[in-house]
C-alpha cells in the first residue's frame, strides 16, 4: 500500500513539474524582449550595407552600358544619314573632281578667302563637284514668274487666267542651272572655342548660277513690247542696262559674265566651260569678287560662303602612318594602329596620276578599264586628300572623312569614321581620352558606299 501512494506521488510531482505551451510561449517571449547583441546588429547592418553597394554597382554598371551603347547607336545613325545625303547629292553630279581637280582649282574654293568659318589651315576639300540644280517656279513669287518666262503677261499668267493667258502651259516647269557644291572636313583645332562638339565635323558650301534674263523674240530689256522689264537683275542685283541679245538665249558656257538674270546668281559664280579637261579644271570664281565679304545675292538672299554643317563628332584622331594610306597604292601596308586606311596614295602610271586601290571594287571605285603600264588611254580613279601628311593637301590633318574619285565616269566611294566616345562626359574633352585602341574601335563606327553622278559630260581627263 505503501508502495502505491509513493508511485502515484511521484507521478503527481511529474505531472506539476511538466513544462505547458504557455509557459513555452512566456518563455520565447522573455527571449525576444532581452533584444539583439551588439555583434548581431553589426553583422547584420553589415551585410546589408553589402547588399546596397552591389545593387548600387549593378545598377550604375547597366545605365553607364546603355549611355554607351546609345552614344555608339546615335553615332552609327547620324553617320549613316550623312552619308546617305552626300550619295543622294552625287546622283546629280556632272563633273568630279579628283586630287589633281582640287589642287587645280583650290584658290578659288571659299576656305582659300579670309573668313572664320572654315580655313586654309583647319579644312580639307575631299568632294568638289559641279551639279544641275533646278528653280523652282512655284516656290517663291519671284521664281514663279519663271514659269511664265519668257512672255510678257506676267500679271496674267500669276492670275491662272487662260482667257488672258494663252501661254499658262508653261507655268510650273522646272528650270535648270549648275552649281559647285564642296564637302569639307573641319577639324577644331581650337578646342573649347567651338559651339558645337570641339571635335570634327562635315560641313557643305555650294556656288550657284542664276538664271539668266532673255527675251522669247531677242532684243533689249527696254523693248516693252515683247519683252519683261520689271524683274531683272544684273549679278550685282541694280538695275539692268546692257543688251541681251549677243547673250541670247544666254546659257552657254562663258570665259566671264555680264548677263542680267530674272534669278541673280550667288556671288562669285562662274559659269563652267565643259568643252574640256583643261576648262573644267581651270575653272576661276568671277572676276575680282571675294566669296568671303561680299553682301549676299538679291534672290536667294543668302551669302555665297555659307557653311552648312552636315553632320558632327566626326573622329578627330590626327592622323599618323601606323593608320596606313601612306603607302603606294597597290603595295602592301605596313598599318598597325586600330582603324587602318585602306587605300594607298595615289601613283604616276604611263604619266597618269591614278590609284590602284581606288579601281578594286572591293574597297574603291571599282575600275573596268583602268590606267595601265601598257593603257595609258584607260580611265584613272584617285585618292581625295592626295596625302594625309600634306598640310597643303589635308590642312585639317584627319583621315574620319576621305574618297575615291573616278572624274571619268563620275563615280565616288565615300569613307567617313565617327567617334562615339565624343559623346560622353562634359564637353569639351582632352583628345586623349577619345583615341581609338584595339579595345575601343567598336565607339569609332565607320560608313562606306559607293555613289554614282546620273549626268555625263564627256570628258575622259
Amino acid at each position: 500500500m505503501k508502495s502505491w501512494f509513493r508511485r502515484l506521488f511521484l507521478k503527481i510531482a511529474a505531472i506539476a513539474n511538466k513544462p505547458s505551451k504557455r509557459r513555452s510561449k512566456l518563455r520565447r517571449d522573455r527571449h525576444l524582449v532581452a533584444g539583439f547583441t551588439l555583434i548581431e546588429l553589426l553583422v547584420s547592418a553589415l551585410i546589408a550595407s553589402f547588399m546596397v553597394v552591389v545593387m548600387l554597382s549593378f545598377l550604375t554598371g547597366v545605365l553607364e552600358s546603355d549611355r554607351k551603347e546609345t552614344a555608339k547607336s546615335n553615332a552609327q545613325e547620324e553617320l549613316q544619314s550623312a552619308i546617305a545625303y552626300i550619295a543622294d547629292d552625287l546622283q546629280e553630279a556632272m563633273y568630279i573632281y579628283g586630287a589633281e581637280g582640287i589642287a587645280g582649282i583650290n584658290a578659288q574654293l571659299p576656305h582659300m578667302q579670309t573668313n572664320t568659318q572654315c580655313t586654309s589651315s583647319n579644312c580639307t576639300p575631299i568632294l568638289v563637284f559641279w551639279k544641275r540644280t533646278s528653280f523652282d517656279p512655284n516656290s517663291t513669287l519671284q521664281t514663279r514668274k519663271l514659269g511664265c518666262m519668257p512672255y510678257k503677261d506676267f500679271a496674267a499668267c500669276e492670275s491662272n487666267n487662260a482667257t488672258t493667258n494663252p501661254f499658262q502651259s508653261a507655268f510650273g516647269r522646272e528650270i535648270y542651272g549648275y552649281s559647285l557644291v564642296a564637302y569639307y572636313l573641319k577639324n577644331d583645332t581650337n578646342l573649347g572655342s567651338s559651339s558645337w562638339s570641339n571635335t570634327a565635323r562635315i560641313l557643305r558650301w555650294e556656288l550657284k548660277d542664276g538664271y539668266p534674263w532673255y527675251c522669247s523674240t531677242g532684243g533689249t530689256i527696254t523693248d516693252t513690247a515683247n519683252c519683261p522689264t520689271t524683274i531683272a537683275f544684273n549679278r550685282d542685283g541694280g538695275t539692268p542696262s546692257a543688251l541681251v541679245s549677243s547673250n541670247n538665249p544666254a546659257i552657254s558656257p562663258a570665259a566671264t559674265d555680264d548677263s542680267d538674270y530674272f534669278i541673280p546668281p550667288d556671288k562669285g559664280f562662274n559659269r563652267p566651260d565643259f568643252s574640256s579637261a583643261t576648262s573644267i579644271l581651270s575653272w576661276r570664281k568671277f572676276t575680282d569678287y571675294k566669296l568671303d565679304n561680299n553682301p549676299p545675292s538679291v534672290l536667294p538672299a543668302r551669302p555665297a560662303t555659307e557653311f552648312v554643317p552636315l553632320v558632327d563628332f566626326m573622329d578627330d584622331t590626327a592622323y599618323n602612318v601606323n593608320q596606313g594610306g601612306n603607302n603606294d597604292a597597290g603595295t602592301a601596308s605596313t598599318a598597325t594602329a586600330a582603324l587602318r586606311i585602306p587605300i594607298g596614295k595615289n601613283v604616276t602610271i604611263a604619266g597618269v596620276v591614278t590609284n590602284p586601290d581606288c579601281d578594286d571594287p572591293s574597297i574603291g571605285v571599282g575600275n573596268t578599264n583602268p590606267v595601265t603600264a601598257s593603257n595609258a588611254a584607260g580611265t584613272f580613279t584617285q585618292r581625295v586628300p592626295a596625302d594625309f601628311t600634306s598640310t597643303t593637301a589635308n590642312p585639317a590633318g584627319l583621315s574620319s572623312f576621305y574618297a575615291c574619285v573616278a572624274p571619268n565616269n563620275t563615280t565616288v566611294r565615300l569613307f567617313l569614321r565617327g567617334n562615339a566616345l565624343a559623346r560622353l562626359g562634359d564637353r569639351p574633352q582632352p583628345r586623349n581620352f577619345r583615341q581609338p585602341t584595339t579595345a575601343n574601335t567598336a565607339f569609332f563606327p565607320t560608313a562606306n558606299v559607293r555613289s554614282f553622278g546620273r549626268s555625263a559630260i564627256g570628258i575622259t581627263r
